[in-house]
């Protein structure tokens, strides 16, 4: 049986902020192996992240940027299986057949697979899977295309906001006709209004291949105002209508948020021990072991590197410090040093050398009492008088050719 998308993509620690808090990462890439790739779409289909009006900065949501995800997916673009996991309320048509497009041009075998939830904009990324599954309680939804007005309009603007509308009912119905095999009248008769499928109702109406095994639920808040889908919840205005079959939620949701993601966003805390948390969330484990083994990696590589560096800095001064057992040591004793610290280490010895030298000189002196020893006595020290002639007594002595003393 193959998990559902709840299973595959619920996080307990997420990037982005979903409607009225609903917390969930709006689309992610896991590499399953060495060819093999799994994108996880539950978002809304955006050409660009919204901002606010007044402030000017983007809008916390689940949203699935066209110019991100697009440069997110040419990274693997030379994976050879791809498995797209869809559960979206859609967005904007161009958005989401350029997606679609880019998926369709690589070189991939994908599979697509429906979640849960799978409509409007988000129908054409479906669509691109070479082999598209879903489960028997996913829903699919088509419309035509539709867009929101604001400011002042004219006739021609109208117009040219029709003739939009118009271009863009062409574009998607062709792209259904391409997947569907069905007639262009048949599917502008589908898309008016809200269009509702059920899993085997897809496949009826060719818009998936194939119906597999899981549960997933789809549901609608008793007020209409959220859609919650495998969890997650999406704005139930994204929609014209509800299809009758759809189950009520009857659990207090407080502004588009369940009561559990309500715990967590007051600082609740949910704990697991570790094999609950591997059979409850695989691929959350599977990541996070991934993640850990990548952390233990780069740090094992980082202190080959600095050991390295340690050894050859030693190397470096080891003539100067000249004691080949001392340098042993600092490599690879019980107590390890790096070159500063052997070179004050060396330091240190040679200045208590220097100190057992003098002191073992004091010690010979005095050993040999040579400080006893007195000189022997001379005649004295001739005063100036007598020195200037005994001077002259030797002069004349040479002068006359004797030698001296005579």
């Amino acid at each position: 049986m193959e998990k559902t998308g709840a299973q595959q993509t619920n996080r307990t620690v997420a990037t982005a902020a979903g409607v009225g808090g609903c917390v969930q990462k709006a689309y992610d890439f896991l590499e399953t192996g060495e060819d093999d790739l799994e994108i996880n779409m539950y978002g809304e289909v955006v050409q660009s992240i919204p901002v606010d009006f007044w402030t000017g900065k983007q809008i916390d949501g689940m949203f699935i940027s066209e110019k991100d995800f697009l440069a997110d997916l040419d990274k693997y673009r030379e994976k050879s299986r791809i498995t797209v996991r869809i559960n979206s309320v859609g967005g904007d048509l161009y958005a989401g057949m350029a997606i679609a497009n880019r998926l369709k041009e690589l070189k991939a075998d994908i599979v697509t697979i429906a979640d849960a939830l799978c409509a409007s904009a988000a129908v054409s990324i479906y669509q691109a899977g070479s082999k598209r599954k879903l489960y028997a309680g996913s829903q699919i939804m088509i419309h035509e295309p539709s867009c929101r007005l604001y400011g002042r309009y004219d006739v021609q603007g109208i117009k040219k906001v029709s003739r939009q509308l118009e271009a863009g009912k062409k574009s998607l119905i062709e792209s259904y006709r391409e997947r569907t095999g069905r007639t262009a009248e048949e599917l502008e008769q589908m898309i008016t209004g809200d269009c509702w499928m059920t899993g085997a109702e897809a496949v009826a109406e060719g818009f998936a291949d194939e119906v597999i095994e899981g549960e997933v639920t789809t549901e609608v808040t008793e007020d209409n105002k959220t859609v919650i889908s495998n969890g997650i919840c999406f704005p139930a205005e994204a929609f014209y209508s509800m299809p009758r079959h759809l189950k009520v939620h009857r659990d207090h949701v407080e502004n588009g948020i369940l009561p559990d993601q309500n715990k967590l966003k007051e600082g609740g805390e949910v704990l697991m021990t570790k094999n609950e948390l591997m059979e409850k969330y695989p691929d959350l484990f599977n990541e996070i072991r991934s993640e850990a083994k990548e952390e233990t990696r780069a740090a094992v590589d980082k202190a080959v590197k600095a050991e390295r560096t340690r050894i050859q800095n030693i190397d470096e001064i080891a003539g100067q410090v000249g004691d080949e057992a001392m340098v042993r040591e600092a490599k690879f004793g019980e107590n390890p040093m790096d070159a500063s610290q052997l070179a004050l280490a060396a330091l240190k010895k040679q200045s208590q050398l220097g100190s057992d030298f003098l002191r073992n000189m004091k010690e010979d002196a005095e050993s040999s009492k040579a400080e006893e020893v007195t000189p022997t006595p001379n005649s004295g020290t001739k005063s100036q008088e007598e020195q200037e002639m005994q001077d002259i007594m030797d002069g004349a002595a040479l002068i006359i050719g004797k030698k001296e003393g005579e």
